[in-house]
């Protein structure tokens, strides 16, 4: 695909802002051109490594919603020194709820995903190339004219992604695709200003002359400010303005440049963030009916947060106590529970009358939660010990229901409690939420 003969170039020219201008020592060869050509959807899975074409169908639980967009396509794509030599960073708000975000009121700052347009010469791994290589940068607290990164969120490198049909350059043919990136674990992303970054790792088969600059191979489509037509260096509803910080090396602000003609406010990336939307975690308890004597209480589970679950034991042991934890997804026949034999398999005496035997949560009893196993507890009635775990920060968690019961372990009396050295704690139950 030949870019269209209409094409705009700026090399070296791009009005500086703050810092150096572009020169020959500093290897920069900044470049816009026009494109017009209808743009493929493809879908990275981070989980998995999976790409998958056009659009994709998603099992995961917990809703999201975009608390950035800035993907306001303005026909543009831009290009500056490849082999990992440059790196733009576009400032923002996020998380104002105002222009293309307007009426998003969303606090749990867990970003789930993103999606970007962006444009490669690089032959595609299906016919055999390398594809497209990009370095892709998220920090907090950025302001343009940065100076410096501020608090870093994350730094990835996505390398196979779809490209070009032969191996080219920016004055060569190419294909322009917007792809969404779903996060293998959820991001904390605090709203405010921000910054995101775009660094050109791959290279090209051309040059851009008088510098001699060899350009990325791999690169962003420009979005709007303001509006598409609407004059340069204005401020829109989400903190941005048609300017980019420029970092030639990447370590150093070169420049702080805009690529302003009369065509309008274009000199953004193309960049939209979707977070998981607010739901506040649950937590209930089930004594069971008689009521369990061994207690277990827990705090709510938070995805990304620690949680912590305590025992409070009823039975008076008179042997050395412990307990173990296991999971499950939803309740059985609560109040009451389902009685379990006395001795089942592999082996457990619960006892021989029912107090302490009614199973209240759909456990599964050979995979007990691997941080709360064997945790030591006292043998006297009124003894309590915890222990705590780390809920992962995957989409996939949350709205989901649980339950936990635990398995308590001492020797108890025989007489009106019944005999034997295990007893089924109460049990717990909530909804994995964001806060």
């Amino acid at each position: 695909m030949m870019v269209p003969k209409t094409s705009l170039i700026l090399a070296g020219a791009a009005l500086a802002l703050f810092g150096a201008a572009t020169s020959a020592q500093s290897q920069s060869g900044k470049v816009f051109a026009r494109y017009n050509k209808p743009l493929k959807s493809v879908t990275l899975d981070l989980d998995t490594g999976t790409i998958t074409r056009g659009p994709s169908v998603s099992n995961r639980v917990g809703a999201t919603v975009t608390d950035f967009d800035n993907n306001d396509l303005g026909g543009f794509v831009g290009v500056d020194t490849g082999n990992g030599f440059c790196k733009w960073i576009d400032s923002a708000v996020k998380g104002t709820g105002l222009g293309r975000t307007a009426g998003v009121s969303n606090s749990s700052d867990l970003m789930n995903s993103i999606v970007f347009a962006y444009c490669s010469a690089k032959l595609t791994p299906g016919s055999g190339g390398p594809g497209g290589t990009i370095g892709l940068h998220f920090y907090e607290g950025y302001t343009l004219f940065g100076g410096a990164a501020t608090t870093a969120v994350a730094h990835f490198t996505l390398s196979g992604l779809p490209g070009n049909s032969a191996s080219s350059s920016f004055f060569g043919g190419f294909n322009c695709i917007f792809l969404r990136v779903q996060f293998a674990q959820l991001l904390c992303f605090a709203d405010g200003a921000i910054g995101y970054g775009w660094k050109f790792i791959d290279a090209g088969t051309g040059t851009v002359n008088p510098l001699g600059a060899v350009l990325a191979g791999t690169w962003p489509f420009l979005s709007c400010t303001v509006s598409c037509s609407a004059t340069i260096l204005q401020v829109d509803n989400q903190g941005m303005t048609d300017a980019i910080d420029e970092y030639c090396p990447p370590s150093s602000l070169l420049a702080t440049f805009t690529f302003g003609t009369t065509s309008g406010s274009f000199t953004s990336i193309s960049m939209a963030i979707d977070e998981v939307t607010d739901l506040t975690s649950t937590i209930a308890g089930c004594l069971g009916s008689p009521a369990a004597l061994d207690v277990l209480t827990a705090t709510p589970a938070t995805v990304g947060a620690a949680w912590t679950a305590t025992l409070t034991i009823g039975n008076t042991r008179s042997t050395t106590s412990n307990w173990t934890l296991f999971f499950g997804g939803t309740g059985i026949s609560k109040p009451t529970g389902f009685l379990i034999t006395q001795i089942p398999s592999p082996g457990n005496n619960f006892g021989t009358n029912k107090a302490g035997r009614r199973l209240l949560c759909d456990i599964d009893g050979t995979n007990p939660a691997g941080f709360c196993s064997g945790v030591a507890i006292g043998t006297a009635s009124g003894s309590s010990s915890s222990c705590a775990g780390a809920i992962p920060k995957k989409l996939s968690l949350i709205c989901n229901a649980w339950c936990g019961q635990a398995v308590v372990v001492g020797g108890v009396a025989g007489g009106a409690t019944g005999g034997g050295n295990r007893r089924l704690s109460s049990a717990v139950n909530g909804i994995v939420g964001t806060n």
